[in-house]
């Protein structure tokens, strides 16, 4: 028995050590291309703030923020559908099940996306603009936030279904460095030259980029799918049981996170309040960061691990992972409670100090999203959609009642302090039932023994 016993700890310790070189090397893959585009598009915005007014600016991020719910919508929960489903099936040996998956997503997310800009076009982008935002501004661009939905949606899409091939880089060109590029560089000359862009221009060349972006990758795309044929396949049905939960999930993850909110904001203030508040919760990412990395990176691998039923190994990965990345999340932190006002100064301009506050607060809300880990990623990609759908719905909920009652008294501090309550919820509620439904935890470990291997190796 002994005999048995060492080959199959030296098995365990390979796997071990294979999961770590895989997580390293993606991690570092993600975190490059993530600082560069971090970089780019504080760059972008900074540039963007100074080219426009606080009105202009503020009537931007409620476009941006408009179409990112609306392109979510479109998606219909596929991005993490077709993570799922390609890393299982490659790891299962059924290419034809591969490339079918790919097709599927492509052909329901074009249509999806499709009919939301349609909807939006048709009156619901006007209604939105001139009876939630309170903004003709915004109404006078909704045909370009359309096709903006519907670039940035397939764009999405494109990035994911690299992601389950575990091709990270392409996963995180697609996944926005490559529209962060683009949008400095096409902003960039007309900063220097001293145009001031309205906000149909504005709007307008971002879509222009973001299309470039995506017929770009597309094409790379097809060039990874095509070799793939043989057995398998993936039917409608299947694919859309798994996705449209995930797609309520989504939704509800807006009014838990940034992004109803902001509509919220836009509501019951005015544009230049707006703008604060974009500001902050565009900071709010560096906290984050950490987090978002290997969130890129462990999708395909929790599928597969949990496929082949290493409860174990899935959760010393997760819970090393998250030790990892809490350490600078928290550094981050202390960063904003100690000189958040400066920071948003030199990254926005002096009228952006008074988002101080709120910077601090959504701040500690996302350093508890990664102290707690990867728990509702784990949920998504072992077949617990339905109940990372209910409790995002739940949080949701809260979110959106506390922040329509607490936002006409204390304004954006009240409406940060309401996502920030909710936020905690959800991210608690997701570890509980992580333990629940897959049987591990995924929350950070007191100690500095995940940072020792990860160095190891």
């Amino acid at each position: 028995m002994s005999v048995s016993a060492e080959p199959q700890g030296v098995a365990a310790t390979n796997a071990a050590a294979a999961i770590r070189r895989r997580l390293v090397r993606g991690s570092m893959t993600v975190f490059v291309g993530m600082v560069a585009g971090t970089i780019l598009t504080l760059v972008f915005n900074a540039m963007l703030a100074r080219m426009v007014s606080h009105a202009t600016l503020g009537a931007y991020f409620l476009v941006s923020s408009m179409v990112v719910i609306a392109s979510t919508i479109g998606k219909l929960g596929l991005e993490k559908t077709v993570v799922r489903f390609v890393a299982a099936a490659r790891a299962t040996g059924r290419p034809g099940r591969v490339r079918r998956t790919v097709i599927l997503v492509f052909l329901i997310g074009t249509a999806a996306s499709a009919a939301i800009a349609v909807v939006l076009v048709l009156g619901l982008g006007h209604f939105l603009a001139v009876r939630v935002y309170h903004s003709q501004a915004v109404a006078g661009v909704i045909a370009l936030a359309a096709v903006w939905i519907g670039v940035n949606a397939l764009l999405s899409l494109t990035a994911e279904t690299f992601r389950g091939f575990k091709r990270f880089w392409p996963a995180t060109l697609y996944g926005g460095l490559a529209v962060d590029v683009l949008l400095v560089l096409g902003f960039g000359p007309l900063w220097i030259a001293g145009v001031r862009p309205s906000l149909a221009q504005a709007v307008g060349l971002t879509v222009a980029m973001t299309g470039v972006a995506l017929a770009v990758g597309m094409a790379d795309l097809w060039r990874t799918v095509l070799p793939f044929r043989g057995e398998g396949t993936a039917g409608l049905r299947e694919v859309t049981a798994v996705s449209v939960p995930l797609l309520i999930s989504n939704i509800a993850n807006f009014a838990v996170g940034t992004g109803v909110d902001l509509w919220v904001v836009g509501h019951f203030s005015n544009t230049s309040d707006v703008a604060l508040y974009g500001a902050a919760s565009r900071l709010v990412f560096f906290v984050a960061t950490p987090l978002i990395v290997v969130s890129q990176v462990v999708p395909p691998i929790i599928a597969e691990l949990h496929a082949r039923g290493e409860r174990d190994q899935l959760e010393r990965t997760l819970r090393g992972v998250s030790t990892v990345a809490g350490l600078p999340a928290a550094l981050v932190l202390v960063a904003f409670i100690v000189a958040g006002g400066f920071i948003l100064s030199v990254a926005y301009g002096p009228y952006f100090r008074g988002a101080a506050t709120v910077l601090v607060i959504l701040s500690v809300a996302r350093l508890t999203a990664v102290c707690t880990g990867s728990s509702g990623v784990t949920l998504m990609m072992t077949g617990h959609q339905r109940t990372m759908m209910l409790i995002t719905v739940g949080s949701g909920a809260f979110a959106l009642v506390a922040e329509i009652l607490l936002a006409p008294r204390y304004g954006i501090t009240g409406v940060a302090a309401a996502t920030c309550t909710a936020q905690i919820m959800l991210n608690l509620l997701q570890l509980v039932f992580a333990r629940i439904h897959v049987g591990i935890w995924t929350h950070s470990r007191f100690s500095l023994d995940p940072v020792r291997e990860l160095v190891r190796g």
